[in-house]
């Protein structure tokens, strides 16, 4: 799966990555699904997955954050001295690059899937008018 290896080259360099599972980054993918090049929304016939690999590593971030980062450590005149990358800048930047999270907070279609079940009654409403372009569908 070329997405994992996408995945697993963006977060290669971020303190403790190696102990990120393929589950992890499976799940983080699964999470992070968008319409592919056709505008094939994901569990849509003939979906192509396709995925925001981005937003994934914000959803890996987390774990990251929350590993111990040598500060500092001496043994016979050698010393070592690690600082944690700056976070807040490096999730900046994955949003940056992010479909997902550049449309958060912002007016985004969605499909919803409907049941049809039998107390659902579909109703067309493209060439309803009753002076407030709407109908009143409690009134079934």
């Amino acid at each position: 799966m070329a997405a994992i290896d996408d995945l697993t080259t963006l977060v290669a360099n971020l303190p403790n990555s190696n102990l990120l599972t393929s589950q992890m980054k499976l799940d983080a993918l699964a999470g992070a699904r968008i319409p592919d090049s056709f505008g094939v929304w994901p569990d849509q016939p003939g979906y192509e997955a396709t995925y925001d690999t981005y937003f994934a590593a914000i959803s890996l971030i987390g774990f990251l954050q929350a590993q111990p980062v040598v500060r500092q450590s001496s043994s016979e005149g050698t010393s070592v001295a690690v600082d944690a990358p700056n976070w807040a800048g490096l999730m900046a930047w994955y949003r940056s690059m992010s479909p997902i999270a550049q449309l958060t907070g912002s007016d985004v279609l969605r499909i919803v899937q409907i049941p049809g079940v039998s107390h659902v009654h579909r109703t067309d409403m493209s060439e309803v008018t009753n002076g407030n372009d709407n109908v009143d569908t409690d009134l079934a």
